[in-house]
């Protein structure tokens, strides 16, 4: 029962539900004609719609690893502004053969980093106020902390390549190019995230 209650404390905060993990055999989707869109945008020079193109393909699932990599909303908003800024200024060195997801949050994280960096420790995130009743809305956080707390357990390397891998839903080969590894280390530190997550949320 206690593992129960654990995995689903574990599930109130992960950026991702089970509706949305990709199986062992699914890879998440490869370059979509929408990206392809971004590079043409790059290679005629148009940095401005390549920006406002990349903000509309993939501003919220920035958003969702910012906020799973940060457990703040307003840093994470700043951390996705900060990106797209970055990308912007780095559409001229970006390299076509690699992924534009990948690029995008090996951006992201190195951002993110930093704020943990300067930050040196994590804050629990705000939730929206809506129309639940207090209880149900301290149920949550309670919920959100501990899941939070069994991610901070996880080594950091690691946790970052399993939020890349499940939140960003970026192929191991991508997970790979967005943090500078090559694709097998990305799948053994995912591998490694996930045991310890299943050993936590045994405790």
């Amino acid at each position: 029962m206690a593992s129960d209650r654990s995995e689903k404390h574990l599930d109130a905060a992960l950026p991702f539900s089970d509706s949305h993990r990709p199986g062992e055999g699914h890879a998440p989707r490869g370059e979509s004609s929408s990206d392809r869109d971004v590079m043409a945008a790059i290679e005629r020079g148009d940095r401005r719609s390549a920006l406002a193109l990349c903000a509309r393909l993939h501003g919220a699932s920035l958003g969702r690893l910012c906020m799973a990599l940060l457990g703040s909303q307003a840093e994470a908003d700043d951390a996705v502004q900060e990106t797209l800024l970055a990308a912007h200024a780095g559409f001229g060195d970006f390299r076509s053969d690699g992924s534009l997801r990948a690029w995008l949050y090996g951006i992201a994280r190195r951002r993110c980093a930093r704020v943990r960096e300067r930050r040196g420790s994590v804050q629990v995130a705000d939730d929206a106020a809506d129309e639940r009743t207090a209880d149900d809305l301290l149920e949550v956080r309670r919920r959100a902390e501990h899941a939070r707390e069994l991610l901070e357990r996880v080594r950091p390397t690691e946790r970052e390549a399993l939020l890349l891998r499940y939140g960003g839903e970026l192929s191991f080969r991508e997970v790979g190019e967005a943090v500078g590894i090559d694709e097998a280390t990305a799948r053994k530190r995912v591998s490694r995230a996930l045991a310890r997550l299943r050993e936590l949320v045994k405790e």
